[in-house]
Parts: C-alpha cells; sequence; structure tokens
C-alpha cells in the first residue's frame, strides 16, 4: 500500500508538472508577440480581444468571415492605441471619469442593461473587459491632451466677428435654418490604393450591418465609440464641401465620398428641420457653430499629431 501511494503521488506530481508546463506553452503560443511600437508590445491575445470587441459592439457574429474583415482595422487601431498611450504618458493627462461613465451608460444601454451587465455580456464573451476600459481611457485622454495642446490655435483660428456676420444675415434677411442630424464614418488611408479598397470595404459593411456598427468597426474618429453620431448641425456650421454633399440627400441616405487629407468621409443623414427665423436664438446658434468648428478642427490636428508621432516610431509587425 506504500509503494502504491508513493506511486500514486509521484504520478500526481509528474501529472500536475506536465499540466503546468504543456498550459505555459499553449498560453506563450496563443499569447505571442506580434508587433513592437517602440518600446512597448502588441499580443495576438490583445488583437484577438480588439477583434471581438468590435464585433460584439458593432453587432455581429463571431465568425471566421467577420474575423478576417476585421483583422486589419483591429491592428492599426492597436498600433493607434499604442502610440496615443506612449504620448499621453508624457504630459500626465488625467482621467475623465464624468466621460468615460457616460460613454459605458449609453453603450450599456444599447444591450437593453446597466455597467454591471454589460461586464456580464463581455464576460460571457470571453472578452477581456479592462482591455476594453484603458482603450476608451486612452482614447479620452488623447482627446484631451490635443485640445490642451493646440487650444490656442484653435481659438486663434475661429473668427467669431465673421460667424456673428453670418448670423446677422441671416436675421436680417429673415432667413430660415437647415438643421441636420448627422452621423459620420472617417476612414484614413496611406495611398490611393488602399483607399478604394477601403472605400469599397466600409459601403459593403454599410449594406450588411448598418452605418451605426460600420463606424463603430472600421471609423478613426472620435465619434466612432457612439457609432459616428455627430447630433444635431446647423447647415452653418458646415463646410462647403460637407454641407454641397448634405443638402443632395434625402433622409436616412449615405453620402458619396468626401475626400479630404489623408481619410475618406462618408455621412450619413439620419433626420432634418427647419428652424424659423423668429425661433432662431442667435446665442444658441453662435455657440453651436463655434463647436461644430473647433470639433472639426479638433479631428484634423488629431489626425496631424498622430501621424507625426507614427512617422518618428519605431513600428515592427512580425509575419
Amino acid at each position: 500500500n506504500f509503494n502504491q501511494k508513493i506511486k500514486k503521488y509521484f504520478f500526481l506530481k509528474f501529472y500536475i508538472f506536465f499540466f503546468l508546463f504543456f498550459s505555459n506553452i499553449v498560453y506563450a503560443i496563443q499569447n505571442s508577440i506580434i508587433a513592437n511600437i517602440d518600446n512597448q508590445i502588441i499580443t495576438s491575445f490583445e488583437l484577438k480581444n480588439k477583434i471581438l470587441t468590435v464585433l460584439l459592439l458593432s453587432n455581429q457574429d463571431v465568425n471566421q468571415d467577420n474575423i478576417n474583415l476585421s483583422q486589419n482595422e483591429a491592428m492599426r487601431s492597436l498600433i493607434n492605441l499604442k502610440l496615443k498611450k506612449s504620448e499621453i504618458s508624457k504630459y500626465n493627462v488625467t482621467e475623465n471619469e464624468q466621460r468615460l461613465d457616460a460613454y459605458l451608460k449609453s453603450t450599456s444601454s444599447r444591450f437593453n442593461t446597466d455597467i454591471q451587465g454589460l461586464k456580464s455580456i463581455f464576460k460571457n464573451s470571453n472578452i477581456n473587459y479592462d482591455l476594453f476600459i484603458e482603450e476608451l481611457n486612452i482614447e479620452f485622454k488623447w482627446q484631451k491632451l490635443i485640445f490642451d495642446l493646440y487650444k490656442d490655435k484653435i481659438n486663434t483660428n475661429i473668427n467669431k466677428a465673421e460667424i456673428d456676420k453670418e448670423i446677422n444675415i441671416v436675421i436680417k434677411n429673415q432667413a430660415n435654418i437647415n438643421e441636420y442630424k448627422l452621423a459620420e464614418i472617417e476612414v484614413t488611408f496611406e495611398n490611393n490604393e488602399e483607399a478604394e479598397k477601403k472605400i469599397n470595404e466600409v459601403k459593403n459593411q454599410i449594406k450588411k450591418i448598418g452605418f451605426e456598427n460600420t463606424a463603430i468597426k472600421f471609423s478613426s474618429s472620435s465619434t466612432a465609440f457612439e457609432g459616428g453620431d455627430l447630433g444635431w448641425i446647423s447647415s452653418k456650421s458646415l463646410s462647403n464641401k460637407i454641407l454641397k454633399a448634405v443638402e443632395q440627400l434625402n433622409i436616412g441616405d449615405v453620402s458619396e465620398t468626401i475626400f479630404q487629407t489623408n481619410s475618406i468621409l462618408l455621412i450619413k443623414l439620419s433626420n432634418k428641420r427647419v428652424i424659423q427665423s423668429k425661433d432662431l436664438n442667435t446665442n444658441e446658434i453662435r455657440e453651436k457653430i463655434i463647436l461644430s468648428r473647433k470639433n472639426e478642427m479638433l479631428n484634423l490636428l488629431s489626425a496631424n499629431h498622430l501621424s507625426k508621432v507614427k512617422n518618428q516610431a519605431l513600428i515592427e509587425i512580425k509575419k
């Protein structure tokens, strides 16, 4: 009996050792390093988690076709995330807990639950919720950083006297103002060949899963987290190029591709309304125009700043 116990003990010990050793090998394979971004890494686990997060938030099934379609954008997003994380660490940007909480409540409501329920959905979907929260914090910190770095430039470039002049002309002529409820998808590209490929991908996905879900999946704009939603925007707030595209749309339509510097833009018209001249609130209109133009400049400055950071970074993607 004693010898049998000894044999069982050694067998059990060997089994545990073998199991742990084998598990570590499997984990190492599953969580291998797939990219180096300066002094940071991207692992296969992070990429898998990002893909599953995108598919969950964009309400798509987890299958090989959807995984393949999401992989490149997920990788691009992770690279940008690492670059943003490195940049915000230089400036010690503080977290915006209120904005994070507001976003999580909004996202939870899309799943007919609360924040705790959203955590459970992530857990049941085998998605790391903490990585999702970290990504949100980095994105919100990045937006704050860009505003802090360039706020003087933004304020200098917004001509309030010119805005007041436009509003006064409207009031004087007793003209009405059109307002549009818009959503956007902005996608960056490196060259014309890539731009054409992305346009086709995005348009196909809009047909397949809808504009909002495609924005979550593909858009590089800060509005991606909200499905590209821009809210109600006065016609006076829009650039001539975008206004011209929007005016041709019926409610529910998506614009033709609008080319910008290193990015393409698609606009959806969700609704529209006319504000009668007698109901115009000049202060409210002025603030809306200023806010819209600030956001437009912030998006441009954000893309330019990230491009500079990327050009200076050592990015190595492992084959």
